[in-house]
């Protein structure tokens, strides 16, 4: 059994004592600053944290910033292209029209040519058949009605030529 006796008390008393202030002195007031500085820690931690996240928020507002404006800047390049190569097809048309145009004048002036050279050709031989005819009339001496007949056949031939054209 225990004795409990006064002495016996009192001197787990004072050990009591004794162990609480030395516990006090050397063990809770070390453990207080430890936890006070943990407690500092940590909330610098998480202020740290909350600094990390705002900086983090701040970079994504930046990003996405950034990236709406590269997809503004990346439409404006397409419209821009687009607007170029429409630029570009008009100007094409123009030439293509303009050198059908200078082509169509080309072929005029060579059809008004050729027609020119065909008149001229029919010219002469129509001096040709009228110096053959005026020589024939004038080799055999006919009537007036026999001229007449020759003129006529001369011009049906010349109608027929120019209708041939």
């Amino acid at each position: 059994m225990v004795d409990l006796s006064l002495g016996t008390i009192l001197a787990q008393m004072l050990n009591f004592f004794i162990l609480v202030w030395l516990l006090a002195r050397f063990a809770y007031k070390p453990l207080l600053a430890m936890m006070t500085e943990r407690k500092e820690r940590i909330a610098k931690d998480l202020e740290a944290a909350e600094k990390a996240r705002a900086e983090a928020e701040e970079f994504k507002a930046d990003y996405a910033a950034q990236i709406s404006n590269a997809r503004v800047e990346a439409q404006k390049i397409v419209e821009k292209a687009i607007q170029e190569a429409e630029n570009t097809t008009r100007e094409q048309l123009a030439t293509a029209r303009e050198q059908i145009e200078q082509e169509k004048n080309r072929a005029r002036q060579d059809i008004a040519i050729e027609r020119d050279r065909a008149m001229n050709s029919l010219r002469n031989e129509v001096v040709s058949l009228s110096v053959a005819m005026a020589g024939k009339i004038v080799a055999k001496d006919m009537n007036s009605e026999t001229n007449t007949k020759l003129i006529e056949d001369a011009i049906r031939q010349l109608d027929s030529k120019t209708i041939g054209l």
